[in-house]
C-alpha cells in the first residue's frame, strides 16, 4: 500500500497509522523559514520530515520506536530525493540526545489517554493513538529542551486535548504562538487545533481553514494549501484521507 505524492511516495503497508489528514494539514501548514535542523517527533511512516525536506534545505531528525514504523520509514526515505538529509532513531524521544538544538521540531502526537478509546484493539494501531508512551508532559519537556531559543514547535491535536496541552505547556516553558483552527467542513465547528509554541511568552494570534464545503468538496483555501504535495484528480482529494 503505497501513497503517491508529487515528489515523493510513502509505503504505509505495515506501520500503524496510516497517513492522514491531520498530518498532511500540519506538514503543510508548517513554515520552515530558514531552519537548519528539524526534528520530526513519533514519524511513523516518515511523511512529515519528507513534507519539510521537501519545502526546506534543512538536516531532519526522524525519531520513531514502533520496528514496523521505523522500517516504512527508513524505505520511504531511502527512496527519496532527500535521503542525504534524513536520519532515522529507533528510541523513544525521552532518551533521544541530539546533536544540535532544533529550529523546528513537528509532532502529530498519541492523545488518546491510556485505556480510553478501547474500540482501538490493535495492539500496534493503540500504541500510536494513546498516550502512554508519551505523556503531553513528556512531549512538552523534551520539546523545550531540545528547540532552540527561537525555536518553534508545531502540533496537531483535537479540541479537547488541545486545550489539555496548552494548559500544561506554560509549565514547561513554552507558551502558544498561534492557533489554526481546522474546520472538516465549512460552518462547523473546529475539529482539530494545529499548535505553534514557542519559548517566548507573546499574544498569540489565530485563523481558521475549512478542509470540505457543504457539498463535501474541497474548499479552494485546502487545495492551494496542499497543491504542492497532492495530486489532484478530478477537483477531489484522495477519499483516503477524509476524516
Amino acid at each position: 500500500m503505497t501513497f503517491q505524492f508529487k515528489q515523493f511516495a510513502v509505503k504505509q503497508q505495515d506501520s500503524a497509522m496510516k497517513i492522514g489528514t491531520d498530518s498532511v494539514l500540519l506538514g503543510c501548514f508548517c513554515d520552515t523559514k530558514q531552519a537548519k535542523y528539524i526534528l520530526d517527533i513519533g514519524t511513523g511512516t516518515g511523511l512529515l520530515a519528507l513534507m519539510l525536506a521537501q519545502k526546506s534545505e534543512a538536516l531532519i531528525d526522524a525519531v520513531e520506536t514502533d520496528e514496523a514504523a521505523a522500517n516504512e520509514a527508513a524505505f520511504n526515505f531511502s527512496q527519496s530525493p532527500w535521503a542525504h538529509r534524513i536520519t532515522l532513531y529507533r528510541q523513544r524521544i525521552q532518551e533521544f540526545k541530539a546533536q544540535e538544538k532544533y529550529d523546528i521540531i513537528i509532532c502529530n502526537p498519541p492523545y488518546y489517554r491510556h485505556k480510553a478509546s478501547m474500540s482501538i484493539t490493535d495492539e500496534q494501531r493503540s500504541l500510536a493513538r494513546h498516550d502512554k508512551d508519551l505523556p503531553f508532559a513528556d512531549l512538552l519537556q523534551r520539546m523545550q529542551y531540545l528547540l532552540k531559543d527561537t525555536g518553534i514547535a508545531w502540533l496537531i491535536l483535537p479540541d479537547k486535548e488541545a486545550g489539555e496541552l496548552l494548559a500544561q505547556s506554560s509549565l514547561h516553558g513554552l507558551y502558544l504562538h498561534h492557533l489554526i483552527y481546522i474546520h472538516s467542513v465549512e460552518n462547523k465547528n473546529p475539529n482539530r487545533h494545529i499548535l505553534v509554541l514557542g519559548k517566548t511568552p507573546t499574544i498569540p494570534t489565530e485563523q481558521h481553514m475549512a478542509v470540505y464545503n457543504a457539498q463535501g468538496k474541497p474548499t479552494p483555501e485546502y487545495r492551494q494549501l496542499t497543491n504542492d504535495y497532492y495530486l489532484w484528480k478530478d477537483q477531489h482529494a484522495d477519499e483516503r484521507l477524509k476524516w
